[in-house]
């Protein structure tokens, strides 16, 4: 009898048989973490696609013995405001999911 503790048991401490929770229990879906990796998912290609814009840009311009300036007019003012609309919207996202996790 002292060896027979009824805490010991798996069945009997009302935890389910692996194959139980494998099988019906699902995780939640994470709706935060989809949203975050889908941002980061957006914001690598903007910026990918501008690199590689200013890339040929650069390209052109240093060919044709020109500034950046006089072949693309505007495409370093939209880089700027592109990395400024990211920044902020990062922040933003920073500081809605700190005041989320300092209301729970």
């Amino acid at each position: 009898m002292a060896g027979h503790d009824p805490s010991s048991v798996g069945s009997g401490s009302g935890q389910r048989p692996a194959s139980a929770r494998k099988r019906g229990s699902k995780p939640p879906f994470d709706r935060e973490r989809f949203i975050f990796k889908l941002l980061a998912v957006v914001i690598i290609t903007q910026l990918s696609l501008y690199t590689v814009a200013t890339g040929v840009c650069g390209n052109v311009a240093y060919s044709q013995r020109q500034k950046v300036v006089e072949v693309c007019p505007r495409v370093l003012d939209q880089v700027t405001a592109a990395f400024d609309a990211t920044l902020k919207l990062l922040i933003a996202l920073l500081g809605g999911a700190a005041l989320t996790n300092g209301g729970r």
